[in-house]
Parts: C-alpha cells; structure tokens; sequence
C-alpha cells in the first residue's frame, strides 16, 4: 500500500535523480560538503522545472523527516541550544582561526581564540553534528564547505554573527515584551528593546555600536544581493517606460541602487535618492548617470519635499514599519502627489498558506516574526497593504498586487486621485 512516507520517499528519489541528471549533463558539480565543493546550488532560477524539483526535495524530505520523528519527537527536536555553536564560531572568529585546506588541533583554535580547550572541543563537535567543519580524526579539525564559507565570505559571517548575537537574543524577549507592551505599535517597545536593555529603535541602538551597526548592514546585504532580490526584478516589476520623461524618487533608497538600474535601462526618465544624512554623504553616482540620479537628504517620516514626481518608489521599507508609522509615511507624501502619481512599493507580500512551497512559505513567515521582534512591524497580505492605502487616504486608489517571478518581493501599485 502506497502510504504518504513511500510517497514523499518516491517522489524524493525521482526529484532527486532529475536534478543529478541537470547537473551531470550540464557539467556542474553535485550537492557536497566537501572543502572544494560548490558553496551555492548551481541550478539557475531560469530553469523552472529542475529548480521546482530542488524545491520540492527541500520540501519532502522536511516533510518525510518530521513524520518520521512523529509528534513528540518532532516537537522535541527544537532546541534552545541549537544555534550556540554557531554562535561562538562567529563572536569567537573559529572559523577564522586556522586557513582552508589545512587540519588543526582543539588546542591550537583555543591559544589563537582565548577560549578554554575544553569549549573549543565542545562548540567544534556541536557545530560538526549540523555539517559545519569536519572532524577527520579525533581531536583534529578541518574545514569543509560550510566554514569554508564563515571563513571566506564576510557577509555571511555578519548574516550569522548578527542572527545569533542580535536577532537570537531579540527572539527570546518578544513574547515577555508583548506581556509588558501588548498594543504597542512603537519600534522601540520591542523584543530587542528588552535584550539591550534599552529605549531606543534597534537603528538608533546601533548608532552607539558602530561594529554592530556595520555587521547588521552587511548581513542584511545577505538578503539584498541574494538570489530573488536581483535588481532585474525591479527593472521587469513596473513599466518604468510608460513614465517617458517622467521623475522618480526613490524613498529611502540607500545608495541608489535600484534608482541607477532604472536610470540605465530607461535613459529618458530622471531619479532623485533620498536617505538620511549618513547614507547620502557616502553615495557615489556613476559619472554616466549624474544628470540624471541626484541625491537628497531626507527623512521619509517627514513631509515629502519634492512635488510633482510621477512614482515615488519605496523599495523593503515599509515592512520596517508598523502601520501607525506606515500610514504616517503614505500621508507624508500626499501634499507631493500630482494627480495621477504613483505610489509604488516593491516588499514582501505573504502568500495565502499552501500558494508557494513550504520551504519558500517559511522564510517568509519566519520574516514576519522577525520584524515584529525587532520593530513591532509585520510582513503584509495584499489584504494588508490595500488596507493600509485605504487608512492613508480614500483618494490613493490601490491598483493591485503583482509578484514577478523569481522575485521575492512583490509590487504595490496605489495612484492618486486627488486634486492636487
């Protein structure tokens, strides 16, 4: 009888067997931890269907393994402890400690640590259990491709040192801040509030660390230069063409990213950045796009003092934001709105559950949880959004919802239809 573990085994084998074949016949190499292998899945997005069964493996095997497990042991295997190791690795640099390609000893990583021999020997042996170094023989340590990767890559040994030392600590004080602050909308009324003992936003906190505040930027880039955060989604997400001459400002646009590869692809339409002081004094714009990308300082939680743009743009900002301080954003920019001006936000939109794969469904709803933690936001349905256009202002129409795909984040279009 064809029971749902023989299924999930079934359709694990033959998923598996078309990746293998994509990969052999392409040339790549296969899924390994080994020290040389390959540090990212080489199946490209634009191969739908071979990147479909990855995803599905990814799904099934976590499905197969949990009903394996069954109910208690599966409940059970979350642990407080599970991300200790790998929290001592990033503050402790153990990664760093001796070169790739070579062994090493639990003595010699706690003379270049100053950690006791006995915890390196711990940590080390916690960390090779979630395929994180290699222990070839007894006592001796090598790198395989996961610390080769803390070792090598900065971001992501930010990515993990700020998950574990910021985010870890955040997670723990987010139901007792809920207890102590349970309708608050305020970003400093927080999960992360309690664990640093402070009354600031998480932003302004970091503003007293600058090697925190450094590490929180460049683990966030983990997401922003990651696959489906490509700016080509930005570029396909809207019809930028239809604007012709028209203004663009890009709301809290950093370093102007996304505005320069608008400004390539659509050489008639003109960008104004605006971001805080900091952030607009270390901008570079590329000498061929300086007529047209110009930079300002500005707080988007004040009145918007550029008037008349056809699209002011907000590209993963609102999801920063509780709806208090959202609708506060929205409203800043009405007294700017030409008739017929845009609004349009590229963000993550949360699926209707079951609408993407298990695996994608829980990085998202993982994000939502996250934002609460650190800002008392959230991650928004199109429901959500269309709501929040709505508490603004009756008069921004709200257009609709779309999700490029391949692209994490989603777009929401609302259009002005005042006087004005």
């Amino acid at each position: 009888m064809a029971t749902e573990i023989m299924e999930l085994a079934t359709r694990i084998a033959e998923n598996t067997a078309r990746v293998n074949e994509y990969l052999l016949n392409q040339n790549l190499p296969t899924p390994s931890f080994d020290v040389e292998g390959p540090l990212d899945t080489m199946i490209p997005k634009h191969e739908v269907e071979v990147e479909s069964a990855r995803v599905a493996i990814i799904d099934d095997t976590l499905k197969l393994r949990r009903l394996v497990l069954g109910p208690r042991e599966y409940l059970m295997s979350y642990t407080h402890d599970e991300l200790i190791s790998q929290q001592a690795i990033t503050r402790y640099r153990i990664a760093h400690s001796f070169p790739v390609g070579q062994q090493t000893s639990f003595a010699d990583i706690a003379t270049a640590t100053g950690l006791n021999s006995n915890l390196v020997r711990r940590f080390i042996r916690h960390a090779v259990i979630k395929d994180i170094f290699m222990e070839p023989e007894s006592g001796i340590v090598a790198h395989n491709a996961v610390s080769r990767l803390l070792a090598e890559d900065q971001v992501v040994h930010d990515w993990v040192g700020a998950s574990t030392d910021d985010l870890w600590q955040a997670a723990a004080q987010t139901c007792n801040a809920l207890d102590k602050w349970s309708t608050s909308q305020e970003p400093h009324e927080t999960g992360f509030a309690l664990a640093n003992n402070t009354d600031q936003p998480i932003y302004s906190e970091f503003l007293r660390f600058p090697e925190r505040a450094r590490r929180f930027g460049s683990a966030m880039q983990a997401f922003t230069q990651g696959t489906g955060f490509e700016l080509t989604h930005v570029i396909s997400g809207f019809p930028w063409g239809d604007l012709g001459k028209g203004t663009i400002v890009d709301v809290g646009g950093s370093q102007g990213f996304a505005s320069f590869a608008i400004a390539r692809e659509f050489p008639a339409l003109s960008c104004v950045v605006q971001d805080l002081e900091p952030v607009v004094s270390a901008a570079v714009t590329p000498p061929e796009l300086s007529n047209r990308v110009k930079f300002m300082t500005h707080d988007f939680l004040a009145e918007q003092s550029v008037v008349g743009a056809d699209v002011y743009f907000f590209r993963w900002i609102f999801h920063n934001w509780s709806d208090k301080y959202s609708i506060q954003i929205l409203r800043n920019h009405i007294p700017a709105l030409k008739k017929g001006a845009k609004i349009v936000i590229n963000d993550n939109i949360l699926p209707q559950p079951g609408s993407l794969s298990q695996w994608q469904e829980d990085r998202l709803r993982s994000m939502d949880l996250t934002m609460t933690e650190i800002q008392n936001s959230y991650e928004r349905e199109v429901d959500d959004w269309a709501k929040l256009f709505a508490q603004a202002d009756p008069r921004l129409k709200f257009l609709g919802a779309k999700q490029p795909s391949g692209s994490n984040l989603g777009f929401l279009i609302a259009e002005w239809n005042g006087d004005q």
